[in-house]
């Protein structure tokens, strides 16, 4: 075994490195509702490896692939000693997926599945410590000595199409030194590591394609569970996730893209970036390709910039695809100004409409002015703002709205919280389908994450498998965390219609296995 002065020093020499990027198995609290990832990272790396000669594969630990039945992947269950429930393949059958493999990647992007990332770092060091482990997404680069300390190998600070191609030539190299590599952090002599920012892509369109074939879409078309909302089964929806843009033109104190500006350690990626029109359409023409029908849009600003959005709604109407977004629909950008008042742009929405949008998610958010303009930098002017308008035009062009709506910040009071519940009611009242009612979460990477530890609302050792937005996890706020959980869930049922109830509650995972001692 050799060794080196940077990097893991644990690793033989691999000259032709087979790559697994893994999605982790996953867990809930038993009135959530279990869904697979669904995050996109995975395959950006995927199709950047591809292009770049590497053998490479996409294993969703959650669902698995064709060794294993949904039974035994994501309708196995575990109730652990914490209280949540484990679902996904079980650890003896992820030893074994990985065995063929070099280099296994693993992403976390959701700081409630930290645990489930950990487990799957220490199945591959126990099945064989030589393998590198690389950990990449947000929560990765925010908790980077939790994840050095289960095993991990090497961590990725920022987007890595790049830096994993970087990894994988040095490997070819038959060297292990990753010393020179931009963007990432590792352990060498007891210390934590971190090299310099690297370049951020600005030209969207140089990257690889997403390798969406890669992961299993007839299994997900048969849970019918997508990250941006849930299907029947029995309507065998075929759905597929994408992305427009990066970025965001907003800092809002509990995005972690608030802090991942020029001088970060991920590089300026909070800058808003664009693909060309016709990258977009080629992306969708590969969609539909794999047999998608159903698209989800999962940018962080679809419309930040207007006439490009129309210009691509334009290109996607003769593909006939339904069209739903999950992210990026910011109130402001769905408005014209009107008389000194922002009323709904009804070209930008008929044109939606015609193009296929079916669902719009609103982030209301607060009804508090002043929760908006401290946490939301400024992002919604309720008073000038004609709510209405844009719930009303959405309707009448045959669209499903939904809200998002947030509790819980440290120094929000009881009024504040009721200017938010009357606002979700008035919005149910004007037509809109459904409320989604969420507690604030002081995410690792964020501003609101540094807001909680200093004032004293988060302990420094805290469990981030309980950072959840079903229940308040700050304490020492005006408001008492056991009185916003239960106003949190009271408000949810009275304002949304059982149809919308029992849908999301038929999705509530329930434990039917061993209790597991994590």
């Amino acid at each position: 075994m050799t060794t080196q002065a940077s990097g893991p020093a644990t690793i033989t020499n691999i000259r032709d490195p087979r790559f697994l990027l893994m999605y982790a198995p996953q867990h809930f609290p038993p009135e959530d509702s279990a869904k697979p990832d669904g995050s996109l990272g995975l395959l950006y790396l995927a199709g950047a490896l591809r292009r770049g000669g590497y053998d490479v594969t996409v294993l969703d630990a959650c669902i698995g692939n064709e060794n294993h039945s949904l039974q035994e992947t994501f309708f196995r269950t575990e109730q652990m000693s914490n209280g949540l429930i484990r679902i996904g393949m079980s650890p003896e059958d992820i030893a074994k997926e990985i065995l063929p493999y070099d280099v296994i990647g693993i992403t976390s992007m959701f700081t409630v599945q930290t645990s489930r990332v950990i487990e799957v770092v220490q199945i591959v060091k126990r099945a064989d410590p030589q393998k590198l482990v690389l950990l990449g997404g947000l929560n990765s680069r925010h908790q980077i000595s939790r994840f050095l300390a289960a095993g991990a190998d090497l961590i990725c600070l920022s987007e890595a199409e790049s830096t994993i191609l970087e990894i994988g030539a040095i490997l070819r190299r038959g060297s292990r030194d990753f010393s020179g590599v931009a963007g990432i952090a590792f352990m060498n002599d007891g210390r934590i590591i971190t090299s310099p920012a690297p370049a951020v892509e600005q030209d969207l369109d140089k990257l690889a394609m997403p390798a969406w074939d890669l992961v299993p879409l007839a299994r997900y078309w048969e849970l019918a569970r997508p990250h941006g909302g849930g299907f029947k089964p029995e309507d065998n929806i075929h759905y597929g996730s994408m992305m427009t843009s990066r970025g965001c033109p907003f800092r809002c104190e509990y995005c972690h893209i608030s802090k991942e500006g020029s001088g970060s350690p991920s590089g300026d990626i909070r800058r808003l970036r664009l693909k060309s029109k016709e990258r977009v359409l080629q992306e969708i023409d590969v969609l539909k390709a794999l047999g998608v029908q159903y698209v989800f849009l999962e940018d962080d600003s679809l419309l930040a910039k207007k006439d490009r959005a129309i210009d691509i709604f334009h290109g996607l109407q003769q593909r006939k695809l339904t069209l739903s977004d999950v992210n990026g629909v910011n109130i402001t950008h769905m408005c014209r100004s009107e008389g000194g008042k922002l009323v709904a742009d009804e070209h930008l929405m008929t044109t939606m409409a015609e193009t296929g949008f079916a669902e719009l998610t609103l982030p209301f958010e607060s009804g508090s002015q002043r929760i908006l303009n401290k946490y939301g930098s400024h992002k919604l002017n309720l008073e000038r703002t004609d709510t209405k308008s844009i719930i009303r035009t959405a309707k009448r062009l045959g669209m499903t709205v939904g809200g998002n709506y947030i509790f819980g910040y440290p120094d929000e009071t009881y009024e504040e919280l009721t200017e938010t519940i009357l606002l979700a009611k008035k919005h149910m009242d004007e037509g809109m389908d459904r409320a989604n009612m969420m507690c604030v979460v002081p995410y690792p990477g964020t501003n609101l994450y540094d807001i909680a530890i200093a004032g004293g609302h988060l302990s420094p050792d805290f469990d981030p498998d309980k950072l959840n937005w079903l229940y308040p996890t700050m304490v020492n706020t005006i408001i008492n965390p056991d009185v916003l959980r239960y106003i949190n869930k009271i408000c949810w049922l009275l304002l949304n219609k059982p149809k919308r109830i029992n849908a999301v509650m038929s999705m509530a995972i329930t434990p039917t296995a061993k209790m597991s001692n994590e």
